[in-house]
């Protein structure tokens, strides 16, 4: 038999844990990425991951690679739910503190330059720098794919390219991409043995919402690794090309679009000075803690983001085409549940296809099945955010 030869379009965390789940499978796949490099992609800074998104990442990596995600992350921990009004006065938690940990059900933060650098990790040639993806073509037996300088033969095409995916709407043309009305600036702050000295520990682990006037809303979450950098990389992939990421907190204002002053290119094109400035002006009464925060964040960081989501379209008939991640299911970052559906997507397809592959399931009818039980927990996954995003940024009602 032929062995199966799967394309994936985009080199994120979903596509990258797709490759790297189909190897330990025995079946080899081509990642296309448009990105120049792996390190030549800025989308954020720290990733909860959570019980079900930890179960994949351990059935898609090599054992070493997820003992040195565990290492490279944050201590297990059960979020609490904790909430600031603008003053830094408690306002809410869902758990007490000292809730002790629950192994089985606990989430850890990952950074995720990181969290990619480690999926890419053994993958070598299997991945292909610098070919977007534009479009494909089915045949009687395959698919070709069409990429930036060329074309591609494959068996399945999976498209995980994120919200903005081209081939997303030529597949699923009815995946329609949410606006919430919400903008956000988002940046972040070294937090060394100085910082630490000021910033209370209520401030730390999971995500901490300060709510502010005008339905502004200020998220903060700290990323430090339980381990070393350099001896977690030497104890489990040594040689790895894996850039050290030293402790910090990162802040996401978040705000009705309104809200936000003229930058005067418009908040998406403004430079990370101006967008730093920005969220400065908005928080300039706010407690002076949470203004230091901003005040020493790293200002060329700093950049804009839209609060956006894809709710999942009712089902549709399988085929040698199919999605993975946020081009299909995206949730708002309420509840930090997209890079968890994505890696659950990975592990499921991955194992599907190795049912394929290996003659236990027809491929059409193995495509099928992970497309209707992905469509199950990705609708609760994205609805559950819309109703976050109403309550924790104040948003205007939001369709399901």
């Amino acid at each position: 038999m032929r062995a199966l030869r799967v394309a994936v379009s985009g080199g994120g965390v979903g596509g990258l844990a797709l490759a790297q789940g189909l190897r330990r499978h025995g079946i080899e796949a081509t990642v296309f990425e448009s990105d120049d490099s792996a390190l030549s992609r800025e989308q954020g800074f720290r990733l909860r991951i959570d019980e079900f998104g930890r179960a994949a990442l351990a059935a898609c990596l090599p054992d070493r690679l997820y003992r040195l995600t565990e290492d490279t992350a944050s201590r297990l921990y059960m979020p609490r739910g904790v909430s600031f009004d603008h003053r830094l006065r408690q306002i809410g938690a869902h758990r007490p503190a000292g809730t002790p940990v629950d192994r089985a059900a606990a989430s850890i933060v990952v950074d995720r330059r990181c969290l990619r650098q480690i999926l890419l990790t053994g993958l070598g040639g299997t991945v292909r720098f610098g070919r977007k993806v534009t479009g494909y073509r089915q045949t009687d037996d395959g698919v070709l794919v069409d990429f930036t300088g060329g074309t591609a033969t494959a068996d399945v095409l999976v498209i995980a390219d994120g919200i903005n995916s081209l081939t997303r709407r030529q597949r699923l043309p009815q995946a329609e991409v949410l606006d919430t009305g919400l903008h956000g600036v988002h940046g972040f702050m070294a937090l060394d043995s100085e910082a630490l000295g000021w910033i209370p520990p209520e401030l730390l682990g999971g995500a901490r919402p300060v709510l502010g006037p005008r339905r502004t809303t200020l998220v903060l979450g700290a990323y430090q690794p339980r381990r070393p950098f350099a001896e977690a990389v030497a104890a489990h992939a040594p040689g790895a090309d894996i850039e050290a990421v030293h402790d910090y907190v990162k802040w996401t204002l978040v705000a009705p679009a309104g809200e936000f002053p003229a930058t005067g290119a418009g908040l998406f094109a403004a430079d990370p000075l101006a967008l730093h400035t920005v969220a400065a002006r908005m928080t300039e009464d706010w407690h002076p803690l949470l203004r230091r925060v901003i005040e020493r964040s790293q200002r060329a960081a700093t950049f804009a983001l839209a609060i956006r989501a894809v709710p999942v379209p009712d089902a549709w008939p399988p085929g040698r085409v199919t999605v993975l991640g946020d081009c299909v299911h995206a949730p708002t970052p309420v509840g930090g549940t997209g890079a968890n559906t994505a890696l659950c997507d990975a592990a499921l397809l991955a194992e599907r296809l190795a049912d394929a592959s290996a003659g236990r399931l027809d491929l059409i009818d193995a495509i099928g099945r992970y497309e209707e039980e992905m469509r199950a927990y990705a609708r609760s996954a994205v609805t559950s955010s819309l109703r976050g995003a109403e309550t924790v940024f104040r948003a205007d009602p939001l369709p399901v």
